[in-house]
């Protein structure tokens, strides 16, 4: 009983591990302004970090309001601007299981 319980402990464990720290494969970074016309902005930064650094014609929907608004994205390739590598990972993560398709990203850090 102690060996199962566990062993599902470490599956969660492992599963979180994963979801959030192990890089999402298939996708190239590049800027913002190297786009192609046909693609789409999502700014999943939060409003604090997206205004100080403004994308024009990006979605902005931060990773904490992204499953609850979901369907307002576009159905055209997507490019995702994150601040880290944990946003990045988890809202292509979201957004690829609903059904949308990431081509890029950029990670725009905040300068302190």
């Amino acid at each position: 009983m102690i060996i199962v319980s566990m062993s599902i402990f470490l599956l969660i464990i492992g599963r979180i591990i994963y979801k959030r720290h192990v890089p999402v494969r298939q996708i190239q970074e590049c800027l913002p302004q190297e786009l192609n016309a046909g693609m789409a902005i999502v700014d999943v930064r939060d409003y604090n970090d997206s205004y100080k650094s403004l994308t024009p014609n990006a979605l902005n929907l931060p990773i904490a309001y992204l499953v609850r608004y979901i369907h307002e994205l576009p159905k055209k390739p997507l490019h995702i601007i994150a601040s880290t590598k944990l946003e990045k990972n988890m809202s292509v993560r979201i957004i690829r299981k609903a059904g949308h398709e990431v081509k890029s990203y950029s990670l725009i850090e905040e300068e302190i």
